[in-house]
């Protein structure tokens, strides 16, 4: 027999339902996205641009900032969507959405690392990517009913 002696200072440790821990990971997620599109701002030539309605992918146009909205609205909506979707459709839309949204992270990290100015950028879609990777990690462990 295997007596388990705690330290009288020792800590406890509750539980997180997953669903909080999902919730959690995404308003992080949304908090790096404000952070690094901030920060861009002070990079050269980005007001100027803006100003000039250029965007990355072109010319600003009704259409182009409907795509940008519809990109940043789903991870928002992801926050909301992780506390109330029932488990099965919970557990498969974070996993399939961190990773679409891994792939673009990867994708803007392929794109703007040679630029020193976009260092900061980089860095931040590295953690982004650290994010989407406990996302995922988090969804595929998703506890079986009657276990904890």
């Amino acid at each position: 027999m295997c007596i388990k002696k705690t330290s009288p200072n020792a800590l406890a440790n509750f539980s997180i339902n997953i669903k909080f821990k999902l919730a959690f990971l995404w308003t992080a997620l949304m908090f790096l996205y404000i952070y690094a599109d901030y920060f861009r701002l002070m990079t050269p030539m980005k007001l100027e641009k803006m100003m000039n309605l250029q965007t990355p992918m072109g010319p600003t146009s009704p259409g182009i900032l409907v795509i940008f909205s519809v990109i940043l609205i789903i991870p928002t909506l992801m926050i909301i969507l992780s506390i109330f979707l029932k488990p099965h459709v919970n557990k498969w839309l974070n996993i399939v959405i961190a990773f679409i949204y891994a792939s673009i992270s990867i994708l803007i990290i392929i794109s703007s690392i040679e630029d020193e100015w976009q260092t900061f950028f980089v860095i931040f879609n590295f953690v982004e990517i650290l994010v989407f990777a406990i996302i995922i990690s988090q969804a595929l462990k998703w506890p079986r009913e009657g276990y904890s």
